[in-house]
């Protein structure tokens, strides 16, 4: 009778285009073990076994471990392979909303950046806006660096951990209880801009919307150190054309620490739901 065909490390690696090293590890963690292993220690796969690579490699694709590949081939059936597919399929949906939002934020950090770099500074102004969204996270109310530092850390956690997407574009809901003293300012919420959430449960019901329609806005030059002197800018552009207020002060970071270490060159985006009387006058630049 014919003696099946054995392939060694080498030419087995060679055929399933790995390295010999990554089969030796495979034989470590009982994921492919050799057909046979001769005194001289040297390994040898069948024909065979080459299925059994091509099994791992599209499981590995899916993104499955090598120990829930190993589970899977212990006890492989047809019901287990649909559940498996599935699984993976939930997961890697999973990673392309993540990228998804990933590839929003880095979209929205272009657009922003370039538009600020060119924008008016300090000058208020009168801009309409379509709605957007922010992913949101509460600020008590105290005026200290240990409570905002807390926000911070909270808001960062739950938009990796939860949403899946970085902290950026970050910005604040401001509330100046006094539009006389505007230095006299609170933090109420932290807030990303994000993209229309695909699924918003997920959110745990900090997903808001900022609504569209006529803000006054302002673009700061310098840190949050300085922002007051914008606030009272725009807070006295409102008064002297007689607009109302609807909403609290919106600042979102256009340029940030992300390009340069030095407060200086901060940009803040600072805006105010406005109603205005004649709202062909509010089609002025957006930004």
């Amino acid at each position: 009778m014919q003696q099946p065909l054995l392939l060694s490390t080498g030419e087995f690696a060679q055929m399933c285009n790995v390295s010999r090293e990554l089969l030796v590890h495979y034989d470590k963690i009982g994921l492919l073990k050799p057909k046979e292993v001769k005194g001289n220690g040297y390994r040898y796969y069948s024909l065979k076994q080459l299925y059994l690579f091509d099994v791992i490699r599209f499981f590995m694709d899916t993104g499955m471990s090598t120990k829930e590949i190993k589970e899977y081939l212990d006890g492989r059936t047809t019901q287990l392979f649909l559940d498996s597919i599935q699984t993976s399929i939930d997961r890697m949906q999973l990673q392309r909303d993540i990228l998804d939002a990933r590839i929003g934020m880095m979209e929205k950090m272009r657009y922003i950046t370039q538009r600020a770099v060119t924008f008016p500074k300090e000058q208020p102004r009168l801009s309409y806006w379509d709605e957007i969204w922010f992913l949101t996270t509460d600020v008590r109310r105290e005026r200290t660096q240990q409570v905002y530092a807390q926000a911070v850390s909270e808001h960062s956690d739950f938009c990796r951990n939860t949403a899946g997407m970085a902290t950026f574009p970050l910005g604040r809901v401001i509330d100046i209880p006094d539009p006389r003293n505007p230095a006299e300012f609170y933090y109420t919420k932290l807030v990303t801009w994000v993209s229309p959430p695909k699924n918003p449960e997920r959110l745990e019901g900090r997903i808001e919307r900022k609504p569209k329609g006529n803000y006054a806005v302002i673009l700061h030059q310098g840190g949050t150190s300085t922002v007051e002197r914008s606030y009272e800018k725009l807070l006295d552009y409102v008064e002297r054309e007689g607009f109302e207020m609807r909403g609290p002060l919106y600042e979102l970071d256009m340029n940030s620490y992300l390009m340069s270490d030095s407060a200086d060159d901060y940009l803040l985006h600072i805006s105010v739901l406005v109603d205005v009387e004649d709202a062909a006058d509010a089609f002025a630049p957006r930004f």
